[in-house]
């Protein structure tokens, strides 16, 4: 008996090893683009732990999920294992292309060919997408503003986010979306079509040979077969609105796509000669203007005036916008602020503004000129230089210049020494002046004690103002993840303002400054520091968000573990 068992089971195990095996299948062969397929890869046998090698398929396809199963049998005592990996692809062009083979443990499959177009197979039903762009500029200059149009054409409803342009990381471009998607329809042998445009400014930050990226759409479509809609006009604000499903009361089958717009190569031609180094400006059009706060300034010898001067760019971004100059002028003293950016999308592109106030105080009477302010730019239309001018302004000051009136000793006609002078009225005023060098010596002893007041006043100041007072309450704020986040940094600002104001509900905060002076932190000081500065310069990308988040989150755990250990009962005998 025990040789019969071993005479079967030596059969067993060559046919146990003889059944595994390692398959794939598609769901169809023929494609449209953007829309999905499965490709199954099925094992016959115990996989373990192991996993299909899926890189193979990223060169021409993208992997949006995998499924598995398994399936257990037992036929007349003999127990099979099936398992199955379910992958959902989509193509990334059209033409012909080979599913290579597809490596598991050492078992390969076999190719698979499969074909991709434009359009959805004759005589089905399968839903039908294509995607295109335009650019209207093949050969800019660098930083010239590129309108780039991308239209998405659709049978079938459609759910996505707005397409995004793949990032290479070489920062070569500056991009922009120009307003909201603009949906139309026509009708295509009695099919409605609906067109989907985006337009997007792209800005080139270099010269010489650059490719726009590619751009990809991600989205889902839903499956009229299994959900059947009302009119398109009103379903398809779900490219907008993610709650387009909540009043059905179902989930209908949605299904994904990938639609993806090729790379566009544009020569992007230097700055030119003529630019002679000045802040290079190319736009369509450039336009300062300014106003007074008061319709009719009075301008009086010491006294502040405001004045607001608005710079604006078509076809620019804001970060290209320059810096104002002020010529000097010893009449006048000028102090401006820092500048404040904003930009406005209108059809033809990207307007930006630059708004910056001025203060003027005059330091003399009479007739002064205000300077002008020139801001050279190249227009890209008429292909030359030229310049935006805020004209000089002649203004008449009231007042005269602070003088000190010294009066000379008068001359003496005296020729002996020991007589008495006459005492007439001129010499009796004489004896009354103080001399010029006394005048000096007492305004320079005032002035050292109003320093020395001023450094005792500040002092104790800041050492009062830099611990909270006793009815202050640090409560931690634990919402601060948009510091981490925002890639604005007077977003950033905003927010370290409105944590510090929640830390302490009792304290007047108005700037960074107040925050550094309520916390002694060397590495808050530091951060908050480089935040002023790199705000102020516009260097942006400069500023590390990470690490300020962490030093706020030290200082709510710092508190939150402070406020733990105080004991329940206050200290009465201390």
């Amino acid at each position: 008996m025990f040789k019969f068992a071993a005479f079967l089971l030596s059969f067993m195990i060559p046919i146990s090893a003889y059944a595994e095996s390692f398959v794939a299948k598609v769901s169809r062969n023929s494609i449209p683009l953007g829309e999905t397929f499965t490709l199954t890869l099925q094992y016959d046998g115990a996989p373990g732990n192991s996993e299909p090698d899926l890189s193979p398929l990223n060169q021409d396809f993208n992997i949006h999920s995998v499924g598995r199963s398994a399936q257990h049998r037992n036929i007349n005592g003999v127990t099979s294992n099936i398992y199955q990996w379910n992958v959902l692809l989509s193509p990334k062009k059209t033409s012909q292309i080979t599913i290579p083979a597809i490596s598991f443990k050492s078992f390969s499959s076999s190719p698979i060919k499969i074909t991709v177009s434009n359009t959805s197979a004759p005589g089905t039903s399968a839903p039908k997408f294509s995607i295109g762009r335009t650019i209207d500029n093949h050969s800019p200059l660098v930083q010239e503003q590129i309108v780039y149009t991308l239209l998405i054409k659709t049978t079938e409803e459609i759910r996505a986010d707005i397409p995004q342009f793949v990032d290479n990381g070489n920062r070569d471009w500056i991009i922009k979306q120009i307003g909201n998607p603009v949906v139309s329809s026509d009708y295509d042998n009695g099919i409605e079509v609906r067109n989907i445009n985006i337009n997007y400014a792209l800005f080139p930050q270099k010269s010489g040979k650059l490719k726009i990226p590619e751009l990809q759409f991600n989205g889902y479509y839903i499956d009229s077969s299994k959900f059947k809609h009302g009119s398109f006009s009103n379903s398809f604000s779900s490219f907008l609105d993610d709650n387009f499903f909540s009043g059905f009361g179902v989930t209908p089958a949605l299904t994904p796509i990938v639609l993806t717009a090729q790379p566009i190569t544009v020569d992007v031609l230097p700055i030119p000669t003529d630019n002679n180094g000045h802040w290079w400006l190319p736009s369509t059009k450039v336009e300062i203007i300014s106003d007074w706060d008061n319709a009719q300034p009075q301008f009086k010898v010491g006294e502040a005036v405001n004045r607001k001067i608005k710079l604006t760019a078509f076809g620019v971004a804001d970060t290209q916008l320059p810096k104002l100059s002020f010529s000097e002028t010893p009449a006048l003293k000028q102090y401006p602020d820092n500048p404040e950016y904003k930009s406005i999308v209108l059809d033809q592109g990207i307007v930006s503004e630059m708004s910056v106030n001025v203060v003027y105080i005059p330091q003399q009477g009479g007739r002064i000129t205000i300077p002008a302010i020139e801001v050279p730019w190249y227009n890209t239309t008429a292909k030359r230089i030229e310049k935006a001018v805020l004209p000089a302004f002649d203004v008449d000051v009231a007042g005269t210049s602070p003088t000190v009136a010294l009066k000379a000793e008068p001359n003496a006609n005296i020729t002996d020494n020991t007589s008495a002078p006459t005492e007439t009225e001129e010499n009796i005023t004489d004896n009354k002046t103080i001399p010029i060098k006394t005048i000096i010596a007492l305004i320079a002893m005032a002035f050292l004690l109003g320093l020395l007041v001023s450094w005792l006043l500040l002092h104790f100041y800041r050492q009062t103002k830099s611990l909270p007072s006793k009815t202050d309450s640090f409560t931690p704020k634990s919402d601060i993840s948009k510091i981490l986040h925002s890639s604005n940094l007077k977003d950033v600002r905003d927010e370290i303002l409105f944590w510090a104001r929640d830390c302490f509900p009792n304290r007047k905060i108005l700037n960074l400054g107040d925050i550094t002076m309520l916390f002694s932190d060397e590495e808050l000081t530091r951060l908050l520091q480089q935040l002023g500065a790199n705000l102020y310069s516009g260097q942006n990308n400069k500023f590390d968000n990470k690490e300020l988040y962490n030093v706020i989150k030290r200082l709510n755990k710092k508190q939150e573990k402070q406020q733990k250990q105080k004991p329940l009962l206050p200290e009465l005998y201390k």
